[in-house]
């Protein structure tokens, strides 16, 4: 039997949830498929920090307003938890790169985002068991944090349901149907759903898912290391980092452990559903060897578990939130590892594009589908060059 819905949200990660909930919240009847269960791709292994600092004025507007319309007040605006926690954020520079930094910290005021230029001795005082001798200034966010994925996703997804939306989980898309130029419905491993609406944001699977459309998608898989290592008692306050000199970033994890990652060992190309989640043979020793220059308490420390994620990226790594040539077929996919912090305000602003006929909440149009084949990449206005090298 054929389950009829307004709108079709494949992937029940972070993004699909959030799309799901701002077109459940407009009123429309909406089903979210996954394959398997809700947060188990990309966003089950996401690394949730909520800042704002981008190269890319456009992706500073979708985290500000996600940081400020969400994050801030959640129970409000949503219901549920995500596990918000205010920590203070820096964006640590090349010192060759001191002009692109304060280049971008002023886009990023000009948009009212609470954001300044630090110098490293100010740095030291904030947090002095940061080493500050490999850097003279960093961008600094005192209100931005991280936040838990899953809890995030969750609160989307049971938002939605109130407001009428349905969850199949362990549900593979095996095909998608069209009729004169528009979509009508996908076939699944439960069943056919028939809907005028199909928001791809499949995560790693959204090529492959394009593809059942008739539309190629410039999208790769992406795997991505993340270790938690313990902390050290003696360690004060950190905040959360991304670190251009030693190419890391990292944050509190709780009270007891930190969350790291480095920026330059990911590996591009595995099947979505590749088994192998060990981490690349380096990875640690890469890890700890690059941390102990920022924190050398760290030598206290030591690993405590190790995660893999696998996510889609698009050429100029940044996110595809678009229409396509297939009526009703949009898509929310290649967020390349930056998906969740902007997921509040991109699935409200595509809600919006497919609902209204334009986005209102921040304008995702600098994202869409056509810039691939229109050789117009995305580059930052003060570019630090590609995130993931």
């Amino acid at each position: 039997m054929t389950q009829t819905y307004d709108a079709v949200v494949i992937g029940a990660g972070v993004m699909g949830a959030s799309i799901a909930f701002h077109l459940a919240e407009r009123g429309l009847k909406t089903a979210i498929l996954d394959r398997k269960v809700t947060a188990s791709g990309a966003t089950g292994h996401s690394s949730g920090l909520v800042r704002m600092h981008y190269d890319l004025a456009a992706e500073s507007a979708l985290t500000f307003a996600s940081y400020k319309n969400y994050f801030s007040n959640w129970k409000e605006r949503v219901g549920g938890e995500c596990g918000f926690q205010t920590t203070g954020f820096l964006q640590i520079a090349q010192r060759e790169h001191e002009d692109k930094l304060r280049g971008n910290v002023a886009n990023q005021q000009k948009l009212g985002i609470n954001t300044s230029v630090v110098s490293a001795d100010e740095v030291k005082k904030l947090f002095p068991d940061l080493v500050t001798d490999h850097f003279d200034f960093a961008a600094y966010e005192p209100d931005s944090g991280y936040a838990d994925a899953t809890l995030t996703t969750n609160s989307f997804i049971e938002a939605a349901k109130r407001n009428g939306a349905s969850l199949i989980q362990n549900c593979e898309v095996t095909a998608v149907h069209a009729s004169g130029g528009k979509v009508v419905g996908v076939s699944t491993t439960k069943g056919e759903f028939s809907s005028p609406i199909v928001v791809n944001a499949a995560g790693p699977w959204a090529k492959l898912v394009a593809s059942l459309a008739g539309i190629e998608v410039p999208l790769e898989t992406w795997t991505h290391d993340v270790a938690f290592l313990h902390r050290p008692p003696s360690l004060g306050k950190i905040p959360a980092v991304i670190d251009d000199v030693i190419n890391c970033y990292f944050r509190p994890e709780g009270s007891a452990l930190i969350l790291a990652a480095g920026e330059d060992e990911s590996m591009r190309g595995e099947a979505p559903d590749a088994e192998d989640q060990t981490p690349t043979p380096t990875f640690v020793d890469k890890l700890i060897d690059a941390m102990l220059q920022r924190i050398p308490k760290l030598e206290e420390s030591g690993l405590h578990s190790i995660h893999v994620g696998r996510d889609g990226i698009t050429p100029d790594q940044r996110a595809i939130y678009s229409g396509t040539e297939l009526g009703g077929f949009y898509l929310a996919c290649g967020l390349s590892g930056t998906g969740f912090k902007t997921s509040p305000a991109a699935g409200a602003s595509l809600s919006e594009l497919i609902v209204d006929g334009e986005p209102k909440t921040v304008d995702i149009t600098p994202f869409r589908f056509e810039r691939f084949a229109e050789g117009k990449l995305l580059e930052g206005e003060f570019g630090y060059g590609n995130i993931w090298k």
